[in-house]
């Protein structure tokens, strides 16, 4: 399944998984194989909300927060399913 969106900016995070149970009374099942989440505003078939996009690793999770936050304009991702959606936590 081919997917096109925008990615426009950094909402929250990173959290930790531990964190969000913790501390932030998390709703919604975490991930198998996430331990940092960042929250960003998407824009998808021209609607904005945000999505949770979650990392195995600390560095990782940060190093995607700087990049999008690094840009002047949005970032167009066009996903040919390498993304497996189901186990990237609640899409809000």
């Amino acid at each position: 399944m081919k997917r096109r969106f925008k990615i426009w900016a950094v909402s929250e995070g990173p959290f930790s998984a531990d964190q969000l149970v913790n501390e932030m009374d998390y709703e919604f099942d975490l991930p198998d194989e996430g331990e940092y989440v960042v929250v960003c505003k998407v824009e998808e078939n021209n609607k904005i909300r945000d999505e949770e996009f979650w990392f195995l690793e600390k560095e990782d999770a940060y190093n995607f927060k700087n990049y999008v936050d690094s840009k002047m304009e949005a970032i167009e991702i066009t996903d040919e399913g390498i993304m497996n959606y189901e186990d990237s936590g609640k899409m809000c």
